[in-house]
């Protein structure tokens, strides 16, 4: 019997190391001091403990752990808001690789049988990070614009081409994820046929939302469902798509590009600045007008050159967090985290006019959307996962309370109870992983290349914020990219466009 209870917990320790930290604590509440670092301004801060968690040499390593794709987006994030556009490049490439080995990976392989026992023994946590379709085109777009940021407009305009392709890649992709989903879920209740009719792993989140107990999950999922309704469905991403039709623009693609902007119109036909965009090219394709645009002017100066295109990163966006859910069992559970942002719009004042920014991208709602979409199988997970582990606990009771000897069935018993409680305590832990260091919002506004090069940048809204933005000489445009967490943190990067 002690022989068992050991075994048993070594297994345990193995999945728990090879899950990464996140599964004994939280991922979000691993990051609170990193992000009151990062809407505090204390950059630096934020910046060691990313390097400390990617060092192989330090203690508490995530390289080779489900939590490396993780922390190297973020890695990714922090080194690009500080201008440091090169080792950006380098954590998103790598992010890639890994993403791209665990999309290759055969459908049934001993490493991904074993996650999913893992995630048996512990929580979803054992399942390896492979991120969000927003973690995928959001690594895209801040990887495009690095580019420029070490001087190579050509990956720029290279990296643009894919955009549109990268998006209906992810597309697929996940619609693939979610089918596999589906029928590892449908193996995983076959195998845990009396644990799962005695728990109901497929309870909607309308019916845990209903049990009194559960309020904060009710009050949660109105929240999810409200923010959700902002997204553009089918995992659309706005801002892939603008950077996508830009790049046509700027290449003179005018048909392409209409591609682009009749899918944003599409998403966001009541959005004014999207609306001018869809106008323009169709113009310049010769095109018809749709009845509804007769009115919308088009922008009256070239996009295509000669042009200052400001992109407003504003906010820190969702992330999840961690609360209580009853079923009858308690667990642990993610919910969707939204905050506020500190400021509303960017005006740019050039040669005497200004220019108001509009929404591009409503990134809070894109990941909504996708946790909505994925919730039903998180809830499925959750509950076997939880049920598996309470039938396990009570089996282990049993058979230590079948030894004969009554010394030795008391030791049993205690030594069971202290470990089982303490391992479940342990492993009650929710799947909060996500990439935190990303803005709420993209904004953006556009307009001509200034005579004197020189753009004043306000940021308005619950605090106010100024500065003064010189464009270099050497340069025929520009794409600003201003990025504000919050009022104590905001950078202000200049990438050249020296083409045209």
């Amino acid at each position: 019997m002690k022989r068992h209870i050991l075994k048993s917990l070594l297994a345990s320790g193995v999945v728990l190391y090879l899950a990464g930290c996140s599964s004994v604590v939280n991922s979000h509440r691993q990051k609170i001091p990193m992000m009151n670092a990062y809407m505090t301004g204390r950059n630096g801060d934020v910046e060691e403990v990313v390097k400390d968690k990617l060092d192989e040499e330090s203690f508490g390593d995530v390289v080779n752990t489900g939590d490396e794709i993780m922390w190297r987006l973020e890695a990714g994030s922090i080194n690009f808001h500080l201008g440091k556009f090169s080792e950006s490049i380098a954590q998103f490439r790598r992010v890639e690789q890994l993403i791209s080995a665990y999309d290759d990976r055969a459908k049934i392989s001993v490493r991904d049988a074993g996650a999913e026992a893992g995630a048996a023994l512990s929580n979803m946590n054992a399942l390896p990070y492979r991120g969000y379709c927003r973690d995928r085109l959001a690594l895209s777009i801040f990887k495009s614009i690095a580019y420029l940021g070490i001087g190579r407009e050509d990956s720029f305009r290279a990296q643009l081409k894919r955009l549109r392709n990268e998006q209906k890649k992810v597309q697929d992709d996940y619609r693939a994820f979610f089918d596999a989903e589906k029928e590892e879920l449908r193996k995983a209740k076959e195998k845990n046929k009396e644990v799962a009719q005695n728990k109901n792993p497929d309870m909607s989140p309308e019916q845990l939302a209903a049990d009194p107990k559960n309020a904060d999950f009710a009050r949660e999922l109105n929240n999810i469902n409200a923010v959700a309704h902002k997204g553009y469905g089918n995992f659309l991403n706005p801002m892939a798509i603008f950077l996508s039709g830009l790049g046509s623009i700027r290449d003179d693609n005018f048909d392409n590009a209409r591609i682009d902007f009749k899918r944003l119109y599409e998403a966001m036909p009541n959005n004014p600045m999207i609306r001018r965009y869809y106008v323009s090219v169709l113009k310049k394709t010769g095109r018809d007008i749709p009845a509804e645009l007769g009115n919308v002017p088009p922008f009256d100066f070239p996009l295509e050159r000669d042009c200052v295109y400001v992109v407003f990163a504003n906010g820190r966006g969702a992330a999840f967090q961690q609360i209580s859910i009853y079923f009858p069992l308690m667990t642990a559970w993610p919910v969707c985290e939204f905050y506020p942002a500190i400021f509303h719009k960017l005006q740019a004042a050039a040669d005497g006019k200004n220019y108001d920014s509009h929404l591009l991208a409503d990134m809070d709602g894109v990941i909504a959307q996708e946790f909505k979409e994925r919730l039903p199988g998180i809830i499925t997970r959750i509950i076997l996962s939880t049920a598996i582990k309470e039938a396990a606990y009570y089996a282990s009771l049993a058979a230590a309370n079948s030894i004969s000897d009554g010394t030795a069935r008391a030791i049993a018993l205690v030594s069971v109870a202290a470990a089982g409680t303490a391992y479940r305590v342990a492993t009650n832990t929710a799947d909060t992983r996500s990439w935190e260091l990303l803005p709420k919002e993209f904004q953006l506004t556009q307009f001509p290349m200034p005579e004197n090069r020189k753009i004043n940048i306000k940021l308005q809204g619950y605090a106010d914020a100024s500065f003064a933005v010189q464009i270099p000489r050497d340069c025929r445009s520009a794409i600003v990219f201003v990025s504000a967490p919050s009022d104590l943190n905001i950078r202000c990067h200049v990438f050249p466009l020296k083409s045209k």
